[in-house]
C-alpha cells in the first residue's frame, strides 16, 4: 500500500470516518454480547476460541478506538458544537469513562486469555461478576455515544473536518500496525 494517503484503498465503511467509529460501536456492542455468553458460561462451558477473540480485542480494539474519540473526534467536535449543544460535559464524562474502561478491559483480558488457553479461573464467580459489570457499564457507554455524540457529529463536522478525522484515524492504524 502506498505511503500517500490519497492513494490509499478505504473499505466502504471507512469512507465516512463516522461510519466507521459507528462501525466500531457495532462491534464494541457484539463484542458486549460475546463476554455475556462467556460469563452465562462460567466456569464449565466456556468457548475457549471466543475469550481469545475477546481478549484481543479488549487489548487492543478497544484503546484504539478510545483513542481515535478522545485525539480525534472529541476535538474536533468540541471546536464545532455550539453551547446549546451541551456537548462539553458529555464528552469529558465519556473521556473519563474511557480511563476507567481501558484499566478495567486489560484486567478482564487477562483472565480471558487464561481461559482461553485451557485454564481456569481461580474464582469464577469474581470473573463472571467483573464481566457482567463491564459489559452491563459498556452497553451504555455506547448508547450514550451512539445517541447524543455521532448525530451531534453528523450535524456539527464539516466535510474538511471529515477529511481531517479520516486522515488522523489513518495515521493511528499505521502507528499501530
Amino acid at each position: 500500500m502506498s505511503e500517500d494517503a490519497g492513494s490509499e484503498k478505504l473499505s466502504p465503511l471507512a469512507r465516512n470516518p463516522l461510519d466507521m467509529i459507528s462501525s466500531a460501536h457495532a462491534l464494541q456492542v457484539q463484542m458486549c454480547d460475546a463476554m455475556e455468553r462467556i460469563a452465562d458460561g462460567l466456569p464449565d462451558e466456556v468457548d475457549r476460541r471466543l475469550c481469545g477473540q475477546v481478549a484481543s480485542c479488549l487489548q487492543y480494539d478497544l484503546p484504539l478506538h478510545h483513542h481515535d474519540e478522545e485525539e480525534a473526534l472529541f476535538p474536533l467536535l468540541r471546536k464545532r458544537a455550539r453551547p446549546e449543544d451541551g456537548l462539553e460535559e458529555i464528552l469529558d464524562r465519556l473521556t473519563s469513562e474511557h480511563a476507567a474502561d481501558n484499566d478495567f478491559a486489560s484486567e478482564i483480558a487477562e483472565a480471558l486469555e487464561t481461559l482461553g488457553q485451557g485454564g481456569r479461573p481461580a474464582n469464577p464467580e469474581m470473573l463472571g461478576y467483573m464481566l457482567r459489570g463491564f459489559f452491563e457499564r459498556y452497553r451504555r457507554h455506547v448508547q450514550w455515544e451512539s445517541t447524543l455524540v455521532m448525530p451531534m457529529a453528523r450535524l456539527r463536522l464539516t466535510p474538511e473536518d471529515l477529511e481531517a478525522l479520516q486522515a488522523r484515524l489513518n495515521e493511528y492504524r499505521r502507528q499501530a500496525s
